[in-house]
């Protein structure tokens, strides 16, 4: 336990190793000392500013493997997760760390039981999916990884504008993207890892899962506050997404959360689509949440233009998953960069596999109680949600958001620019945007995205499968490969 006379805040502390963690180093005894105590808050703090000095000051990292190997026998998560991570970043200083404990842990064997359990502590976390490992760096509950520079983040003013003055909102139009959680995210470290905290304790309780441990902080997203974490289902591990859901005010809470389960419920009976995210398990209790595939990235993180022949392998990808899902009768509604995980595109090396939807068919029961903008960038929403007088939103909005994502896929840029204002009239007024105006494609591609992006539902693409034909004929032309459009490219 920590000294008892010692009366240092120990949220403070790690605020102060937050701001400074290089100078962190004299607080190690004290912090060492925070793993001990009752509250696993405390203790969960103590982690993650041990994980911060241990990165800015690599030779401390000797001192904290030594003393987090003392206090394994005590079965204490936040003592596992630190240790995991450390040894994962820094095996040969956490090694010599071992050798130095007198406790002897370096002897004990890291293999799992074979039952598929719980391996021994001071394996615990070794085995980790690719590029899941957690960085204590992402401490900050509120803060969205975005990169400013990203012309699809989150503070474009036309995304808190969907909508306004026209009649698809059905709800009060002063609502905002941060306004929409039940639950607002309190303003001190110590009620976040809190409220976390015991999010985590009690979602294990209603889950499939046997083990559940948080590999990052949590951050605020559209329809949710997504963590990354790990769980152990069958002896498997999984790095999944944790979404806690944003609920509306009280008065409105029980229509919702029936709304919101039967769309998860959906959303699960189309997954097992390759391109569409999985939905591991969900439930309504202590609060509407989802465990779904993780995406490190989304075609929202991508800057610049992809590969026609990529960019269209993706378009094939994504409409194969809204196939399924119309022929399920699901309609994704709310389709744009932030709803596709991209997990092999990067700027050195493109790729086209992977593609999935995330998100399915949220946003129709989520436009009914925030402002649209908040779950749909204005920038690709289709006109039927600026203006009824366009259609219904149906399977053919699904087709016209389509068309907008691959334009941005292939120009690096949203179909339309502008304040909202002037988005909103040139969805409703202005020709569908031309590809080949901004880069360098063939004359079919543009067909295919005026096609898609055609002002009234009756002018676009009947299907989503006649919209992939086309794609597919496309690709095969870039590509000079032949076919009949029937088989994936």
């Amino acid at each position: 336990m920590a000294n008892a006379n010692d009366t240092r805040d120990p949220f403070e502390t790690v605020q102060s190793v937050i701001d400074e963690p290089a100078a962190g180093a004299d607080q190690l005894p004290y912090l060492i000392g925070l793993l001990d105590e009752d509250d696993p808050a405390v203790r969960l703090a103590s982690a993650f500013a041990l994980c911060l000095i241990a990165l800015a000051e690599p030779d401390t990292v000797t001192y904290i493997a030594g003393r987090l190997s003392d206090r394994l026998d005590g079965d204490i998560a936040e003592v596992e997760f630190a240790f995991a991570y450390l040894a994962t970043r820094f095996p040969r200083r956490f090694d010599d760390g071992l050798m130095e404990a007198p406790t002897g842990h370096r002897d004990r064997p890291a293999e799992r039981t074979e039952a598929g359990g719980n391996a021994p502590a001071d394996d615990v976390g070794r085995v980790r999916p690719p590029n899941s490992g957690f960085d204590p760096r992402n401490v900050d509950s509120n803060r969205s990884v975005i990169d400013p520079a990203d012309p699809q983040r989150h503070d474009d003013p036309a995304r808190e504008q969907l909508g306004g003055g026209s009649n698809l909102t059905g709800h009060d139009e002063s609502d905002s993207a941060g306004a929409t959680g039940g639950e607002r995210m309190t303003t001190t470290e110590r009620q976040r890892w809190n409220q976390l905290f015991e999010r985590l304790s009690e979602i294990v309780e209603y889950s499939r899962f046997e083990e559940l441990m948080m590999l990052s902080g949590q951050h605020r997203g559209r329809y949710a506050d997504v963590a990354r974490v790990l769980t152990v289902d069958e002896g498997v591990e999984r790095a999944l997404a944790l979404r806690l859901f944003h609920r509306p005010p009280s008065d409105e809470l029980g229509s919702f959360e029936e709304e919101l389960c039967a769309a998860l419920d959906r959303w699960q009976g189309i997954d097992a689509h390759p391109n569409i995210a999985t939905v591991h398990d969900w439930n309504a209790t202590p609060q509407p949440w989802a465990a779904t595939d993780l995406y490190e990235t989304t075609l929202a993180d991508r800057v610049t233009p992809v590969d026609p022949s990529v960019a269209i392998s993706i378009g094939i990808d994504i409409a194969d998953a809204l196939a399924h899902a119309h022929r399920h009768g699901v309609i994704h509604g709310g389709l744009d960069p932030r709803t596709i995980g991209l997990p092999g595109i990067t700027d050195e090396q493109a790729t086209g596999s992977g593609a999935a939807l995330i998100n399915v068919g949220l946003l129709e029961v989520y436009r009914f109680h925030v402002t649209p903008a908040s779950c749909l960038d204005p920038r690709y929403a289709a006109p039927e949600y600026y203006d009824r007088q366009f259609g219904r939103i149906d399977h053919t909005t699904d087709v016209y958001h389509l068309g907008a994502v691959l334009y941005r896929l292939l120009t690096g840029r949203p179909p339309f620019l502008g304040e909202f204002e002037t988005i909103r009239e040139d969805v409703m007024s202005a020709a569908p945007p031309i590809p080949s105006l901004v880069v360098d494609v063939p004359d079919d591609i543009d067909s295919v995205i005026t096609k898609a992006m055609a002002k009234r539902t009756l002018r676009r693409y009947e299907t989503i499968n006649d919209l992939r034909q086309d794609l597919v004929r496309v690709h095969d032309e870039l590509t000079g490969r032949e076919g009949d459009g029937s088989e994936r490219p």
